[in-house]
């Protein structure tokens, strides 16, 4: 379990994105390519966190993860 405390978006970094894209991959809604790491927030995480945002009623489903979807 994992509480994030920032605003995550495209080309952000760091350990925040790292924990959201391992709960994003437990939740299915992001597959991470063979040799591709963890930890930059791209077009794959941003997609991803659309279709969570989706999943979870949260419009518009930008895929910005911020305190809307922080708190979901």
């Amino acid at each position: 379990s994992h509480t994030f405390t920032t605003d995550l978006t495209v080309g952000s970094t760091g350990s925040e994105v790292v924990a959201l894209q391992r709960f994003l991959v437990s939740k299915g809604f992001l597959t991470m390519p063979v040799g591709v790491a963890m930890g930059n927030f791209g077009p794959m995480t941003q997609s991803a966190v659309a279709a969570y945002q989706t999943s979870k009623g949260i419009s518009p489903a930008s895929g910005y993860f911020g305190p809307v979807t922080r708190a979901s």
